[in-house]
């Protein structure tokens, strides 16, 4: 798939088969929130951006977020044609990723302990101090009320509730972990430096290292379909699928070597991800 742009792409969503984006690192250009309406057979720069850009998520083909240094937060309600910023924060602040349950419940996490919720679509937000000084990477929400969230130091935090409480988890790995994704309430997975994969089956009371066979600097993302099928992708230019529900992994080959970042996997088994220069890679 072909880029209009060559500066890395950090993240990409699609809300169905047709319809997605990405966001970009910033050059001396700039940086870019990239469009696609034809299921990727062409990408357009949708709009331009000042800052580095490291998350997207829409939640139907109109309301879209982004975050990014700076403690931005931009919102779109045409599809990205237009941005709004509703919230712009230090110059040492750094989100790192959003998640948004539906159109007015979002979550936003970043550089030091950084958690940030909105219950108003975004136009306000409210932090949640949990005492953390760590950077945060990854907040998912497998519902409105389970929610989690991994960072440095083998930080996991889990709630039940929506969001009310947060429970810290103990996986006996203590390195930085930069994505997590629950299949179910009970069978969770995280990825993370020197191609750590763990996997809980218990509501992440307990967890399990699994080995891929690949040699990994990092795993950078995680997704699954549904129980049997998913992805990983990380550097070096790594993509890897599974079959077997996380059991063996395959690695797939790619044209390029670039490494790679942002995942997103449709409901037909499409998996899209981004990456170095501009990188775009469709697999199924």
């Amino acid at each position: 798939q072909r880029s209009p742009i060559d500066r890395e792409l950090t993240a990409v969503d699609f809300i169905d088969e047709k319809m997605g984006w990405a966001v970009s690192d910033i050059n001396e250009l700039g940086g870019a929130v990239l469009k696609t309406t034809d299921g990727g057979q062409n990408w357009l720069v949708a709009n331009n951006a000042q800052e580095f850009l490291s998350d997207i998520d829409f939640v139907n083909k109109d309301l879209g977020w982004t975050v990014g240094y700076y403690g931005t937060i931009n919102k779109t309600n045409d599809g990205g044609a237009t941005w709004q910023n509703v919230r712009l924060g230090q110059e040492n602040d750094v989100l790192n990723s959003l998640f948004f349950i539906d159109e007015i419940k979002g979550w936003v996490v970043g550089s030091n302990g950084q958690i940030l919720k909105t219950l108003d679509g975004g136009t306000t937000w409210e932090k949640v101090d949990l005492k953390i000084i760590d950077d945060l990477w990854r907040v998912r929400f497998l519902n409105e009320k389970e929610g989690w969230i991994v960072g440095e130091e083998g930080i996991i935090l889990n709630t039940t509730d929506g969001g009310q409480n947060w429970q810290r988890l103990q996986s006996g790995v203590d390195v930085a972990f930069f994505d997590v994704w629950p299949i179910d309430s009970n069978n969770i997975w995280i990825v993370g430096l020197g191609g750590t994969l763990l996997n809980s089956t218990d509501k992440g009371i307990s967890w399990q290292k699994q080995t891929t066979g690949v040699e990994a600097s990092l795993f950078r993302s995680v997704s699954f379909l549904d129980s049997s099928r998913g992805f990983i992708v990380g550097r070096p230019g790594l993509l890897l699928c599974t079959i077997d529900g996380g059991k063996t992994w395959e690695k797939v080959t790619l044209s390029k070597k670039y490494d790679l970042t942002g995942l997103k996997v449709l409901s037909s088994g499409r998996a899209w991800t981004v990456g170095r220069r501009g990188y775009i890679v469709a697999h199924r």
